[in-house]
Parts: C-alpha cells; structure tokens; sequence
C-alpha cells in the first residue's frame, strides 16, 4: 500500500492529461483547450500540496511554472502541437536541474530521498545527514542516479518533441508521447530500486557508528535498573 501511495501521483501525471484530453475532446472541446485544461490539473494539485506543507520543492516550482506556461500558450497560439509541446520544455527544465546538480556535487535525489530514508525517525536523520561527508560512496551512487535519470528526460523531451510535430493527428501524439514517459518512469524506479539496498546498508552502518547507536542510554539503563530491583526485591 505504501509503494502504491508513492507510485500513485506519478501515474496520475501521466494518466489524467491523456484520459482528460479524450474526455473533454469527445464533449467538444477544441484542441487547444482541452489540451490546455487537462494538462493543468496535475500542476493545480501540485500547487494547492505546496501551499498545504508551505513549502515548494524543485518539482512543484516546475509544475506551477508548466501551468503558467500552459495559460499563456494557449492564450497566444491556436496550434495544438505547440501546447501540447510545453511538456518537452518542463522535461528538459527537470532533466537539465538533475545534471546540474549532480555536477555541483550535491544531486537532488539526495534530499528528495530523505524522507523516505529517515522516515521521521531524529536518529536517522543525524545519520542520513552525516554519511554524505563520510561515505564517498553514497556520494557516487546518488550523482550516478541523478546522472541517469536527468539523461533519461533530455533524451525523452527531444523523443517527445518528434513524436509530436510527426504524428498523424494531435489525438495520435497525445497518447503515443506517453509510450517513452511510461518506459523512462520504469526504468527510473527499477534504477532507483537496484540502488536502495546499498544506500540503506551505508546509513544503517553511519546509524550504528553514533555513539550507543545514535540512541539516549537512559531509556535501555531505565529497564536494567528496573530489572536489579525486581531481583533485589525476589530475594
């Protein structure tokens, strides 16, 4: 349930502009607004999450400036293709930031990741914090990710960009551009799932390496004092 929660906005974002397209197409809608309404409803949801956690990570920021992008082609064209090829423009915003960052030596995967690794957990965070500087191997594996997948939506942003202004009709580009996104999506997670196991056992050895396992001692010396009273008491 907890994989399928994560996987769940995702598929959404893939799924909802392609399924709203033909939706709202079929009830009469002209390309260029239809394209346009049913693109915006993932970024409308990524926008009201950010204002809820009053906080906006590199993927909302990009999301809420693909709607921007949206509402100001489809107010100044009345080319289908062209709307519908804002997506490339976002795909090569994100990929682009991923190989930045990467380069700079601090990838994005690795405070994305920290949720998930530490789980609110205080003493996990103190030890997800402090193997970046320590382990020269987590380094490469979360520059390595982030390499990749960055790679992986430059290439799909020119992918999408041919399949669009080749395809027959705009219905036919709006669901074979979604073929490469499906593909790269999977290849990303099952890249990311190689690499888990290796990145936990790296923050569980920082984990253990913190002084009494990055535990209060009080809480275990709580229970052997209550266990030399009982025996005291036995006697």
């Amino acid at each position: 349930m907890k994989r399928l929660a994560t996987l769940l906005p995702l598929l959404l974002d893939l799924v909802v502009p392609t399924a709203g397209y033909f939706l709202l197409h079929a009830l009469g809608m002209d390309d260029v607004r239809a394209l346009t309404v049913a693109g915006s409803a993932a970024a409308v949801t990524t926008a009201v999450n950010s204002v809820r956690r009053r906080r906006a990570d590199l993927l909302g920021a990009l999301v809420c400036a693909e709607l921007v992008l949206s509402v100001g082609l489809a107010l100044a064209t009345d080319s289908p293709r062209l709307v519908l090829a804002r997506g490339a423009l976002y795909l090569a915003i994100g990929g682009g930031a991923l190989l930045a960052s990467g380069a700079a030596g601090r990838p994005i995967t690795y405070p994305a990741a920290e949720p998930m690794a530490t789980k609110g957990d205080p003493v996990r965070a103190r030890a997800y914090a402090a193997v970046w500087d320590r382990s020269a191997e987590f380094r490469r594996i979360h520059i390595r990710l982030s390499s990749s997948v960055g790679i992986g939506m430059l290439a799909y942003a020119v992918l999408r960009l041919v399949i669009i202004f080749t395809a027959a009709s705009v219905a036919d580009a709006v669901w074979a551009q979604e073929v490469p996104g499906i593909v790269l999506l999977a290849g990303a997670l099952g890249l990311i799932r190689l690499q888990v196991p290796k990145l936990r056992r790296i923050v569980d050895a920082e984990e253990a390496a913190l002084p009494s396992g990055g535990r209060t001692p009080h809480a275990a010396g709580t229970g052997d004092r209550a266990q030399l009273s009982g025996n005291r008491d036995s006697r």
